[in-house]
């Protein structure tokens, strides 16, 4: 049930961020500290997300690209508030650096839950590549794609938790 919370979290986080800042168009709402300081609580919590979601559905090298594509949300939250909230601009590239390795850690991650999974679990490799995509087309859809992603991870967890349940009460009965 907390895993489900904390997918729900993260999509309907960062669609009411994608909504109000409005990536479209660069301005102060985007350097306001509230919006820096929210945008980069979004990142942590991807960070976090982003393995608890590979320890449900994959194996270890799941988990080990879900860690670095996490290490690079957590370099990236840090870096947007020196570079969006103290206007240190030369920390952009920081930024750039620690997105490119969430782009390919999420690409990485896609390919091996599709790849080593079981077949009933290929589909789980959606949501990566939905995150993936929510961050390439940010300006555009970035927030409904990344609320309908983490909404479906939070449908996926509870689905998990429902089906084990099932399992341990009948095998009790």
């Amino acid at each position: 049930m907390l895993r489900a919370a904390l997918f729900a979290l993260v999509g309907v986080g960062f669609f009411t961020h994608w909504v109000v800042t409005d990536p479209s168009r660069d301005g102060p709402i985007v350097t306001a500290w509230p919006h820096v300081l929210a945008f980069s609580a979004l990142l942590l919590t991807l960070a976090v997300a982003l393995p608890v979601y590979s320890r449900m559905v994959g194996g270890r090298w799941v988990l080990r690209l879900s860690l670095a594509a996490g290490a690079g949300a957590a370099l990236a939250s840090v870096a947007n508030i020196f570079e969006d909230g103290l206007q240190m601009d030369w920390v952009f590239f920081v930024f750039v650096m620690a997105t490119a390795i969430i782009n390919l850690a999420l690409l990485a991650l896609t390919v091996a839950i599709a790849r080593t999974g079981r077949s009933s679990h290929t589909l789980l490799a959606l949501i990566p590549a939905g995150t993936l995509a929510a961050i390439i087309f940010n300006v555009w859809a970035g927030g409904v794609v990344m609320l309908v992603t983490w909404l479906a991870a939070a449908a996926v967890a509870l689905a998990l938790h429902t089906r084990a349940a099932a399992r341990a009460a009948s095998a009790t009965t």
